[in-house]
């Protein structure tokens, strides 16, 4: 059984991407102030969860949900101990650590998995022979990939990223079974989650000495432990083959490749990737968001800026987030380009409209939300081109928040998700989403 995990509640509103955006959309007049919420706001996960089993294999989500005028904060309890998350997009992702964790259980009772153990020492010993009897070919395929790993091997020993494997797991090719079981998953091979972590190390460690394909053995299991499971990996999904093959020194240079074609600054993209609060594939992820905005993008720079002050690892997921909420209303909906607005990236739209794409779970109407108000209202009336004003968040409104926003301009839709239909990194595919119920635009309801 793992020790409880507790979180201390982040103060999101002092973080300026959060903080400011409030102070631009809540600009607050002597005398006008509604009345404020008292903070933290305890909610119940049913109603902010609709659609969401509670109670699963494994796992249960409390009831009472905290919220500190941005995120929500979780309390799940599971096989493997009581944890605490903060965001609902973290909450569906432990779950499916989870459900993962109890995979690699079962996969582990499997029968292929135990005739690979015991076929792991044989393996090697075939692997041996293979060299002896075709020494030409296998030779050959040696050389095409001797490059990439040593290149790995290196970046094990001399990288300062938390996330690289060491030289001898690099070598032995066990960080590459890991990356691979973990996204056969849908999980990220990063993640945090102790207990996903161990069993996904004890079941690489004998699947690489034996052999054991990842796509048999997952297939093998996921039909009953992971049935009815919600991924939500799409944008994993599209660059899976890339997170697989590459260990994080090789992501890093990928990365900073697409940046530096971005237009973005080596000094920028070199902070930006060093900024360990994101793991390999939640950077990578926000990165090739940031690509598919279209190279006719202007203003990435700005978004990028505020991504590489990110001080903890739940903004870190904020940023990525964001930067595929903006990614798909791009794609999805208009074009655009970031301009700064009271020291934060927003999106205008090449037909003036100013828009607010936020992944937030409650907002709330507070003090703290008030006080940025004149500094940020004084930056959005600089904006004459502006010729609306949208907020899209994914999760709820305070009805009082949403009531004085409508009255002082705002078009405010809520529990809406930009949905990235792209089959893989990079396609064309731009079938919009099916419009939702919180007003006009290409939407669709968050479950």
């Amino acid at each position: 059984m793992y020790a409880m995990q507790t979180s201390i509640l982040p103060n999101i509103g002092r973080f300026t991407a959060i903080a400011l955006f409030c102070g631009v959309v809540f600009v607050a007049h002597a005398g006008d102030e509604p009345p404020f919420e008292k903070l933290p706001k305890t909610l119940t996960a049913s109603s902010v969860l609709p659609g969401m089993t509670l109670k699963g294999d494994g796992y249960t989500i409390n009831e009472s949900v905290s919220n500190d005028g941005f995120l929500n904060t979780y309390k799940i309890k599971s096989d493997y101990g009581e944890f605490t998350v903060v965001g609902t997009d973290q909450l569906r992702a432990r779950i499916q650590e989870i459900q993962a964790t109890k995979a690699l259980e079962e996969l582990e009772r499997s029968d292929a998995f135990k005739d690979a153990v015991k076929g792991s020492v044989a393996g090697m010993v075939e692997g041996g022979k293979s060299l002896a009897t075709a020494p030409v070919e296998t030779t050959k395929g040696a050389v095409k990939g001797m490059g990439r790993w040593m290149a790995n091997v290196g970046r094990s020993v001399t990288s300062s990223d938390p996330h690289q494997e060491n030289v001898l797991k690099t070598a032995l090719g066990h960080d590459v079974t890991k990356r691979a079981y973990a996204l056969d998953f849908g999980v990220d091979p990063y993640t945090d989650f102790e207990p996903f972590q161990e069993r996904l190390g004890e079941v690489a460690r004998a699947a690489t000495a034996g052999g054991l394909i990842t796509s048999v053995a997952t297939d093998a299991v996921t039909q009953g432990t992971m049935a009815g499971t919600v991924v939500t990996v799409t944008s994993l999904a599209g660059l899976k083959e890339v997170l697989k093959d590459n260990p994080p020194g090789t992501l890093t240079t990928i990365n900073r490749k697409k940046l530096q074609a971005m237009g973005i600054e080596n000094h920028q993209a070199d902070a930006l990737l060093r900024n360990y609060n994101y793991s390999p594939t939640g950077m990578t992820l926000m990165v090739e968001a940031l690509r598919r905005m279209g190279t006719d993008m202007k203003g990435r720079e700005i978004f990028v800026a505020h991504a590489t002050a990110a001080p903890d690892k739940v903004i870190a997921r904020y940023m990525q987030q964001r930067a595929e909420m903006i990614a798909n209303y791009v794609t999805e909906t208009g074009k655009g380009n970031f301009i700064d607005l009271a020291n934060e990236s927003w999106l205008m739209t090449r037909s003036g409209i100013l828009i607010g794409t936020f992944p937030i779970d409650y907002l709330a109407w507070t003090p703290e939300l008030s006080a940025d108000a004149q500094l940020a209202s004084e930056g959005l009336e600089k904006q004459s081109a502006t010729k609306g004003k949208e907020l899209w968040i994914e999760g709820q409104m305070d009805p009082v928040a949403r009531k004085t926003l409508e009255g002082r301009g705002w078009k405010v839709k809520e529990k809406v998700r930009l949905v990235n239909r792209s089959k893989s990194a990079g396609s064309s595919d731009k079938t919009p989403v099916s419009s939702g119920t919180v007003g006009a635009g290409k939407v669709t309801p968050r479950p």
